[in-house]
């Protein structure tokens, strides 16, 4: 029963990632590198949930392996492979366009932005940890199925929302500075939590007193195993899960004292010191507001040809005023092509798949890579 529900989540993202590609380019929407992350974290999962099973309700320490790879190795890895994408993708054209204008609604788009705010989810997924390890509800787990089936749930969806809302949280919320900070917050109580299981002096789970000695261990060595499984190799991906991050800190930082550097500099050349300031600070706006580069995006413009239908201040354009509106002031608008709310995500989004949201557009799906729709809408939103 498990593997058939992997086999057909795995069948679903597939085909949804062929649809997507088929319609705009291989490595469109979702790369290559996020596919191969996708089938590691399925076959992390497997192994998790299917070749360790049996053995997981005879030892501690490879249950603890279990919930590990489950949290940690499985859910960042499916998290940050644009599953909700590709889902999107598996659905009938008419079916995702319904599906993706409800997600846009202004209340759906309001309560996943709580639901995934770093200090949501890093609260959600600390809770899963430490209340699922209390010796009733852990007990209860190995005895039922239905509430093992519910504590593995817990773990894997929680971890996915904490690494999904860490590495998407830059994009208007958090930062990768953030993220850090409550990435070895996680570590440490984490880690507090196994060093309670290494160091106990009592056995916290009875029910494996059966068990272990068929293994050459007492019910206290096993749960010590336990602990240093998530007392150690846990923190040590907890550690280099935050100094990626804090990698990724670095060279956001470096990009944006680049960008204002750039900046000065042609205000120094033109004079205008004042005006520059301004102009500063509408990019700096516009580049926390998106998550994009709106020197990037300027580039990106002329490069997919918006220009040649577009009026657009500060690109070179030879677009008849016929073609398209004029993009003029266009981060002041409430809405975008008549009806869309002028927000990042719906900018993106028209930007890259203008004809998902109105089929009867003369805008054409121009294969607008995620990134580069970032940058554009970085661009559009320093016009006001």
């Amino acid at each position: 029963m498990l593997a058939d529900l992997l086999i057909a989540s795995a069948v679903g993202y597939f085909v949804g990632i062929h649809r997507l590609w088929r319609n705009a380019g291989t490595g469109v929407g979702i790369s290559r590198v996020q596919a191969a992350m996708f089938a590691g974290g399925m076959a992390t999962l497997f192994v998790a949930l299917e070749l360790l099973h049996e053995l997981s309700e005879e030892l501690f320490a490879v249950h603890m392996v279990q919930h590990e790879l489950l949290m940690l190795v499985a859910a960042p890895l499916i998290a940050l492979s644009g599953p909700l994408i590709a889902y999107l993708w598996m659905l009938p054209a008419g079916s995702r366009r319904r599906v993706a204008s409800a997600v846009r609604r202004r209340w759906a788009a309001a309560a996943w932005t709580a639901i995934t705010a770093p200090a949501a989810v890093w609260l959600l997924h600390g809770l899963a940890l430490w209340v699922w390890h209390l010796p009733s509800l852990y007990e209860a787990a190995i005895r039922s199925e239905a509430v093992h089936v519910a504590q593995h749930l817990s773990f894997f969806l929680s971890a996915a929302l904490f690494w999904w809302g860490l590495a998407h949280g830059r994009y208007g919320r958090a930062g990768y500075g953030v993220a850090v900070m409550y990435i070895f917050a996680t570590g440490v109580h984490s880690g507090v939590l196994g060093a309670l299981l290494t160091f106990s002096p009592r056995v916290w789970y009875p029910i494996y007193q059966s068990t272990t000695g068929a293994f050459g261990l007492t019910p206290l060595e096993d749960q010590q195993l336990a602990g240093l499984v998530m007392w150690v190799p846990a923190s040590a991906i907890f550690v280099a899960g935050g100094l990626l991050f804090f990698a990724a800190w670095l060279r956001e930082s470096e990009r944006r004292v680049r960008l204002t550097a750039l900046a000065l500099f042609g205000c120094a050349l033109l004079g205008a010191t004042t005006a520059c300031t301004s102009q500063i600070e509408t990019y700096n706006a516009a580049a926390r507001l998106t998550g994009g580069d709106p020197g990037r995006g300027k580039l990106a413009i002329h490069n997919y040809g918006c220009d040649s239908c577009h009026q657009i201040p500060g690109v070179g354009s030879s677009a008849n005023s016929h073609v398209g509106p004029p993009l003029t002031s266009i981060a002041q608008r409430v809405y975008l092509a008549g009806h869309l709310p002028n927000t990042p995500d719906a900018m993106q989004q028209w930007i890259r798949h203008p004809r998902e949201i109105d089929p009867k557009t003369a805008m054409p799906d121009s294969g607008v890579s995620e990134g580069d729709g970032r940058d554009i809408a970085a661009y559009l939103y320093t016009l006001r």
